[in-house]
């Protein structure tokens, strides 16, 4: 399906200028308008390094004259995360994410034209900010922090220009094939043909087992062997072997086990320190037996991992290797924003750090177990990179990127594939699969109940008509385990071109936030392994039809209706997702509420 853009003369005919606001240390804002210019044939703003470092600034507001719009035009703008608004409020602020944009675009409409913004230089990491006063709209790309005091590069932000009426799901094709062009990522159809374990983890549902955890958050902030609290076991190693053999014999055809807190010290234990496997669960030799007896049954098993957080507790405890940031000129350690995991207050690792002494060690070593599959390694693709300040290991936010992308491609090599918990698309090209595209609760942004999001109207698929095809994702924290769960969160799966991921004990917080819902997959008992297996089965059986389109760019999504949507992909297949509380016929079929139609593409003559 071809994106068409307006022709390259008529691009900077609509396009005019741009507006830089500059918040100086003090509060003051200095604006200045200057003239747009050219990248290839499209209209861009582009400054220097050192300008933008010269001018002392600790914010910078980009707005094109064509990121304007008033309130009760036809229109609307959408963020990366997949938030859709429209020019329908009076006041109002949203900012992605409340922090950096996962991918360095946004869109928007108005009556004069669609436009694409696409950050090709400083990518990491600007914000998007939609702001409304008094019923005038703007839409701006935000500098901030050191992309002000010290950016790393030249930042380039660059306009695709279309004709009024062009939906969003074509913007975010043409920022699809940009990536495609640019080598940046390469369809899954195409890495799947070397790679027989990707294909199997592309084809089959994603099974999450904790096994043991600490208190989380943790009692003992600094913890040491003689301190530390007992990890709590759930599933010791032969109950994996009772899981595998229960889904061979429920039916489940393929599934991709992975295993949480199998490391020393259980869930975000002890990291870096993996080895050896928690004792309490059986130790290094039980952990063989397990992956082997998964593998036995026809599945495949795969490792949950973590190279960016990091506790005293480890044995290889050395603050040489943590990031360090700046405070008031010292050099402190990064101590990830204060938060207390199982293992105590976490530390975040150097990204080059990591990559040359834990990554580069740790994943073979993981391989030799006989683990095979999607690696995952927790948080790295949800959040942005680091910045180190450390003179001995300095890194900038790309520079960090880099390293967790070569840190990535390890687990490739030597696992088959690399998976993480988000949707940051700073090594896109190395990400096989995310546990969630999405943190935000779709229905909670649709209320308005997000102070964050109250200019969203709704969450749209972005990622997914971005990378659909290309990355494995499931959409949303609420889609973990949906066949336990109101059937609003089955249809938003299927919806969004979803893998399913079931989770044993996806509930480990003592504070009771438990993100991925209050629904949960046990198995302490026979009869509770019994239910959580046949669950599993009904997600299995339901997906099936579904399978296919994991190789299939997503080229559509629209709304037909209150509550009904349409997604579309690229071989031609339809399916009509209907969320109302009626039916809604299409082209002559009912879908039934809380419903969904999937329509074949047309068979060749």
């Amino acid at each position: 399906m071809a994106t068409e853009e307006i022709p390259p003369a008529d691009r900077f005919a609509a396009a005019g200028r741009a507006t830089l606001a500059w918040t100086l240390p003090g509060g003051r804002v200095e604006t200045e308008t200057v003239p747009l210019c050219a990248s290839g044939d499209r209209p861009c703003v582009r400054l220097s390094a050192a300008a933008i470092a010269a001018k002392g600034a600790v914010r910078l507001v980009v707005t094109p004259d064509f990121g304007r719009a008033e309130k009760g035009e036809e229109g609307w703008w959408f963020s990366p995360y997949g938030h859709y608004g429209e020019w329908d409020r009076d006041e109002g602020s949203f900012f992605a994410d409340d922090d950096r944009m996962n991918m360095p675009m946004f869109g928007w409409a108005t009556p004069r034209g669609a436009y694409l913004a696409v950050i090709t230089s400083l990518k990491c990491y600007p914000k998007l900010q939609v702001g409304a006063r008094g019923g005038r709209y703007e839409v701006s790309c935000v500098l901030d922090g050191e992309l002000c005091t010290e950016p790393y590069e030249d930042f380039e932000i660059v306009y695709h220009v279309f004709p009024a009426g062009t939906p969003y799901a074509a913007l975010c094709r043409r920022y699809r094939e940009y990536q495609l062009s640019c080598g940046a990522v390469k369809p899954l159809r195409e890495r799947v043909k070397d790679n027989p374990a990707l294909k199997y983890a592309v084809e089959a549902p994603e099974i999450r087992i904790r096994q043991a955890w600490k208190p989380v958050p943790s009692p003992v902030p600094f913890q040491q062997p003689e301190n530390e609290p007992e990890p709590f076991v759930a599933v010791p190693f032969d109950r994996v072997k009772d899981i595998a053999r229960a889904l061979k014999e429920a039916g489940v055809g393929n599934a991709e086990l992975c295993l949480v807190g199998w490391n020393v010290g259980g869930h975000d234990g002890r990291w870096p320190q993996s080895f050896p496997a928690e004792p309490r669960l059986g130790g290094d030799a039980k952990l063989r037996e397990a992956i082997a007896a998964v593998q036995a049954e026809g599945y495949q098993i795969v490792p949950h991992g973590n190279f960016r957080d990091a506790y005293v507790i480890a044995d290889s405890w050395d603050g040489e290797w943590v990031a360090k940031e700046g405070t008031d000129g010292v050099i402190e350690p990064d101590r990830g924003g204060g938060i207390t995991w199982g293992g105590g207050l976490a530390h975040i690792v150097c990204p080059k750090r990591a990559y040359e002494r834990f990554c580069s060690k740790d994943i073979p070593r993981m391989a030799a177990f006989g683990f095979r599959g999607i690696g995952y390694f927790d948080v790295v693709s949800i959040l942005h990179a680091p910045v180190c300040r450390d003179p001995r290991h300095p890194c900038n936010r790309a520079e960090s990127a880099r390293y967790w992308g070569l840190s990535a491609e390890i687990s490739k090599r030597e696992l088959g594939g690399f998976a993480s918990e988000g949707a940051v698309d700073h090594f896109a090209g190395s990400l096989d699969s995310v546990l969630y595209a999405s943190f935000d609760d779709p229905q909670k942004v649709e209320k308005g109940e997000i102070p964050a999001r109250s200019l969203a109207k709704r969450m749209v698929p972005v990622f997914q008509l971005v990378y659909g095809g290309i990355i494995v994702q499931n959409p949303y924290t609420g889609t973990i385990n949906v066949t336990l769960k109101d059937r609003y969160w089955l249809l938003k799966l299927l919806e969004c071109g979803g893998r399913p991921n079931f989770y044993f004990h996806s509930q480990f917080r003592a504070d009771g936030a438990h993100w991925m819902g209050m629904t949960d997959l046990r198995c302490d008992t026979d009869e509770a392994l019994r239910a959580s297996v046949a669950k599993i089965k009904e997600g299995w059986d339901l997906w099936r039809p579904f399978v296919r389109l994991q190789y299939e760019f997503m080229d559509g999504h629209d709304r037909l209706a209150p509550g009904v949507f349409l997604t579309t992909w690229g071989d031609g297949t339809r399916l009509v997702t209907n969320y109302a509380s009626v039916p809604f016929d299409f082209e002559g079929r009912s879908v039934g509420p809380s419903d969904f139609l999937l329509l074949e593409p047309p068979r060749p003559r």
